[in-house]
């Protein structure tokens, strides 16, 4: 989709060299679009972008998913397993019952904080999901209601061709699909193609699921230092995700980010404490070199690692080298030649 977005915006003469997704202190990596769209004279940049792409702006594996799924309600569904594969922002599909084993479907976005994304980005997600409905299965098919959270715009021309109609000021940003749009035929769609495509990408999203604890484990590495550890907001910000979100991640695999930060320190510093004096570094400069405020939080800490203090761990260590390293070195023997 950013391919899309940026040739889009090219076309409208908009500078796209903008800092990367994090920077800044942002939470939605498309505001600079919209943003720099908006100053070029774009009216609701979001939706407009949304109305005028295609399938093939989801890329990757994903559009073709999307085309041969028997019926919206299938493709909707596809849409909530596989949208990680392109996005970074969670989009949330829900089935909600009516009666009579019918159901609709409610489609949602969050920003990278896990709160309300982005209003244009909402747009454009509304009005991309519209039109590639319409495109595939037909131009009668239209969400029964969409929600948005935005104020009421003074024109209402733009939102009613792009989404049909719409309810303004609302608690939540929504995109409700009834029955008869849900079970409206995709055209032209293979299922032979999707009973290849679906297994290849569910791989794929698995392979993309690294575990967060490991990749905030690999930023604190890359951040360690004498300024101490980074806090979570600079951490989640380097990762493209919200401090509330990197937070709510960590919880669902047991862990939390003070618990790696620790674990980091914990690794670092008894590693540096293996190391001798002289050679090694004394252990005012450890606790510097680790991130710790004073020599004192770190003995604290190590004490509560190992039941010793830095001084006695690091005696107890060397002795238990030199006791290996004499067990295993070869013994003297002497050699009597023939005369």
């Amino acid at each position: 989709m950013e391919a899309q977005l940026r040739a889009y915006a090219l076309t409208r003469g908009v500078d796209t060299d903008f800092p990367p997704a994090g920077d800044e202190g942002r939470v939605d990596w498309l505001a600079p679009w919209w943003d720099a769209l908006g100053q070029k004279g774009v009216e609701h940049p979001g939706l407009a972008f949304g109305a005028s792409s295609d399938t093939t702006a989801l890329g990757g594996v994903l559009a073709p998913i999307l085309a041969n799924s028997p019926d919206v309600g299938a493709m909707l569904d596809s849409l909530g397993r596989f949208h990680p594969l392109i996005g970074r922002n969670e989009l949330v599909v829900r089935q909600r019952p009516v009666g009579d084993g019918a159901t609709t479907v409610s489609v949602s976005l969050r920003g990278l904080d896990g709160g309300t994304a982005h209003p244009d980005t909402v747009d454009a997600c509304f009005a991309m999901l519209c039109a590639i409905a319409r495109r595939l299965a037909g131009e009668g098919v239209w969400p029964d209601r969409v929600l948005l959270k935005r104020s009421k715009p003074e024109r209402l021309e733009a939102y009613h061709r792009a989404l049909g109609p719409v309810a303004f000021g609302q608690p939540a940003d929504a995109c409700v699909f009834g029955v008869g749009a849900l079970r409206a035929q995709v055209r032209h769609a293979d299922p032979v193609v999707l009973a290849m495509l679906a297994p290849y990408a569910q791989r794929q999203l698995g392979s993309n699921r690294t575990p967060w604890s490991t990749k905030v484990r690999a930023v604190l590495h890359e951040s360690s230092g004498a300024a101490g550890p980074p806090r979570l907001a600079d951490v989640a910000r380097a990762m493209a995700v919200g401090s509330r979100t990197l937070q709510l991640r960590l919880q669902e695999e047991g862990c939390s980010f003070s618990a790696l930060v620790e674990a980091g320190q914990r690794e670092r510093a008894l590693a540096l404490l293996a190391e001798p004096e002289p050679a090694g570094l004394p252990v005012t400069a450890i606790a510097a070199h680790v991130g710790f405020a004073t020599p004192a939080a770190l003995t604290r800490a190590v004490r509560r690692w190992t039941g010793m203090p830095p001084s006695a761990y690091r005696r107890a260590t060397n002795e238990s080298d030199e006791r290996t390293m004499t067990e295993i070195s070869p013994k003297e023997t002497t050699a009597h030649t023939p005369v």
